[in-house]
């Protein structure tokens, strides 16, 4: 029973002990939690805000340098991917050349300085048209032809006709009668005279740029104009010698006029050999001297014409002029203002 005692009593003190040492164990614990819980008290003071802040001001450095690095690494990756497009386009520009072919003629596909791959280019080109004279050399070859068969076949006609015009007195009625008893002689010169005026007309219009028109349209505008002319006048001077019963003064004035405009038609032909292929200089110099024969020409018809007529009839040299200015010249001034409004209207 003692043994049982001690063995109980023994137990015991190990128990209380043991739960002696279990209490020491956790009764320190007790004043650590209060150092916490008066530490988390004490912190609300000014060094505890000044830690924060600069724990704050940390943090707020950290959340930058992150931000920083994100931006650093997305523009690399946006570099990087800029890079890899200019690759890969250039790569496929490449790809796009056309393959050289030097077998075949598709290689002038290819050259330099013949860009068919490249897109066309609209330019406006006003292009150089040579102009070409055949048709007119042969034109003025068949002046010259004409010129010749008058010559060679009325040799006598082509004859009496400049001995007549060089004569001082036009009252040779012989020399007048054989020229006017070869009507198909008169006829051609006439004609002669149509052309080659017509001709030399034109040949000026076109040597000043004066319009826009064919050749052949000026050409025979001219004639046709020289034709309606003259075909006036000779009706006019019939139709005056019959109403006044001066047949024979309106038959030599008709005889004069004609008979140098046959003049004329021979003596322009040199000319318009020249103005049709000779140089610049040249035809400035045949225009000139051209122009002052013409003129001289014409003052010697009017002057020749006055004689013949005041022979015959008592006219008074102011007469004489008035009939020059409203007959011959005022015509030819209405005509000319018609035909310089026509050029400007169809230029």
């Amino acid at each position: 029973m003692r043994v049982l005692k001690a063995f109980f009593v023994g137990f015991f003190l190990i128990g209380k002990l043991f739960v002696a040492n279990a209490q020491s164990d956790t009764a320190p614990n007790k004043p650590e939690t209060t150092r916490v819980q008066k530490k988390t008290v004490t912190a609300i003071t000014p060094a505890t805000v000044v830690k924060k802040d600069s724990a704050q001001v940390t943090a707020q450095q950290n959340r930058d340098s992150i931000l920083l690095a994100d931006s650093t690494r997305l523009a690399r990756v946006f570099a990087d991917s800029i890079r890899n497009d200019s690759l890969r386009k250039a790569a496929q520009a490449q790809n796009r050349l056309p393959v050289m072919d030097t077998s075949t003629y598709r290689r002038y596909e290819t050259h330099p300085y013949l860009p068919m791959q490249k897109p066309a280019v609209y330019m406006l080109i006003d292009y150089h048209t040579q102009g070409n004279k055949d048709e007119l050399f042969y034109l003025m070859m068949g002046v010259l032809l004409l010129l010749a068969f008058i010559r060679m076949v009325f040799s006598k006609y082509f004859r009496n006709m400049f001995l007549l015009f060089f004569q001082t007195s036009l009252r040779q009625k012989q020399t007048r009668d054989q020229l006017l008893q070869n009507n198909l002689a008169s006829l051609l010169t006439n004609f002669l005279f149509l052309v080659s005026a017509g001709l030399y007309i034109t040949l000026v219009i076109q040597y000043y740029h004066w319009t826009d028109l064919g050749f052949w349209m000026i050409a025979a505008g001219s004639a046709s104009v020289l034709l309606l002319v003259y075909l006036a006048k000779y009706l006019f001077l019939l139709f005056t010698g019959w109403v006044f019963n001066t047949k024979e003064a309106a038959g030599s004035y008709v005889f004069v006029v004609f008979l140098v405009n046959k003049i004329i038609g021979v003596l322009l032909v040199p000319f318009l050999l020249i103005l049709a292929f000779a140089a610049t200089p040249l035809v400035n110099i045949s225009l000139t001297v051209s122009i002052g024969l013409v003129g001289l020409l014409f003052i010697y018809r009017y002057w020749v014409s006055f004689a013949a007529v005041r022979s015959r009839l008592k006219v008074n040299p102011m007469h004489f002029f008035l009939y020059l200015c409203a007959v011959e010249l005022l015509p030819l001034a209405l005509i000319y203002k018609v035909l310089i409004n026509y050029f400007n209207g169809t230029a």
